[in-house]
């Protein structure tokens, strides 16, 4: 029975993570979002990734530049993810002003 619950509790958490960004490559990043629950669309789940990126490119005072979206897991039982790769790159000058 703790094996049981052991086993549901990863499974919470293990749906309810943040998907993260993976180095692909010198100046390369992939990010994996999931269905996370309901029937979402491909769309959905791939507009996902793509904040994601942002955010993370974000923080670098970037803008992610989307190369590839691929998705994965038109299973019965399995978890619908899609592939984001993205860069980096330099905002515009313009584009350079602090946010209100």
């Amino acid at each position: 029975m703790k094996t049981f619950a052991v086993l549901a509790v990863l499974a919470v958490v293990g749906c309810s993570t943040a998907p993260d960004v993976v180095k692909t490559g010198a100046d390369t990043y992939k990010v994996r979002p999931d269905a996370g629950g309901g029937s979402p669309t491909d769309a959905e789940i791939k507009s996902r990734g793509i904040k994601r990126a942002n955010e993370f490119c974000d923080t670098q005072g970037k803008h992610a530049v989307i190369t590839i979206g691929q998705t994965s897991g038109w299973f019965v039982f399995g978890l619908q993810t899609a592939e984001v790769s993205f860069y980096c790159d330099a905002r515009p000058a313009s584009d350079k002003s602090p946010k209100s």
